[in-house]
């Protein structure tokens, strides 16, 4: 046992402060809107060509939960490639023989040649934080020293993405993991509060490039953050299928026997 107030289960779905369920950062941000209708119809399409033998076999409903979140396995999948490449270019820029597979083998040679430019020393990753005040959790990607030429050698927070587009919401996720209180650097035994960073930044892995991108530190962003948070827990409360619906059941028109009760009486 551990006097740990930051649990999460093995998957990292569900986080718990002092035991009670809290919302993930990840799902905090999804209140956000977003322009990705056609993205994910394009998924759905796309999984259907490219599984229709599979998807013959299968149940009516059990065909149609598998082609409408096939946009969630897209995003999956790519967090998963995104967290593989970054250890694998880790080791291959610390010497380690690592065995890469040929789909990887640009974006890793590519992150290995990013920690070498920037002296990337990483501290820790893949890390889960919470705040126990606004309560929330979360994992962020990489805590790490490295030098660049504005800031010279400095400790920051890097965020990981490996998809085509880098999107403003970004600047929100890391004011979330930023501002988090306490963190578990080994483990649930070395929680501790969480120290702060010098620096931002998203580590955007393309196939063959790393792009490193600032991202400004600003209280206005966390405060944000923040009022996302207070949106989400609104939606999951009264939003669609939410268990407390703030409009209720149509009113039927009053019946005739007491509409002519009224008017007897005001007459």
């Amino acid at each position: 046992m551990t006097n740990s107030r930051l649990h999460v289960t093995p998957k990292g779905r569900v986080y718990k402060i002092d035991g009670e369920n809290v919302p993930s950062l990840t799902t905090i941000l999804n209140a956000l809107p977003k322009e990705l209708q056609q993205w994910a119809a394009d998924c759905a399409a796309n999984f259907a060509v490219e599984h229709w033998d599979e998807l013959a076999a299968q149940p009516i409903t059990k065909r149609i939960d598998r082609m409408r979140y096939a946009h969630r396995d897209v995003v999956k999948a790519a967090a998963l490639r995104g967290t593989e490449i970054h250890d694998l270019g880790e080791k291959v820029a610390k010497g380690e023989e690592v065995q890469v597979p040929d789909e990887h083998r640009g974006p890793v040679e590519a992150y290995a040649r990013f920690v070498d430019d920037f002296d990337v020393e990483p501290v820790a990753s893949e890390v889960p934080v919470a705040h126990t005040v606004h309560r929330y959790g979360g994992r962020a990607d990489l805590w790490a020293w490295l030098t660049t030429e504005k800031l010279g050698r400095h400790y920051a927070l890097i965020d990981l993405k490996s998809g085509g587009n880098i999107y403003a919401e970004t600047t929100l996720q890391l004011a979330g993991y930023s501002n988090a209180d306490i963190w578990q650097p080994d483990g649930p035994a070395s929680e501790a509060a969480m120290p702060p960073v010098d620096a931002l930044y998203v580590a955007h892995i393309m196939p063959d490039a790393v792009r490193l991108l600032p991202v400004e530190k600003r209280a206005s962003d966390f405060r944000l953050f923040l009022y996302v948070q207070q949106t989400a827990a609104w939606l999951k409360l009264h939003g669609f299928r939410g268990p407390e619906p703030l409009i209720g059941e149509q009113i039927q028109p009053p019946s005739r026997s007491l509409m002519e009760q009224r008017a007897a009486a005001s007459s």
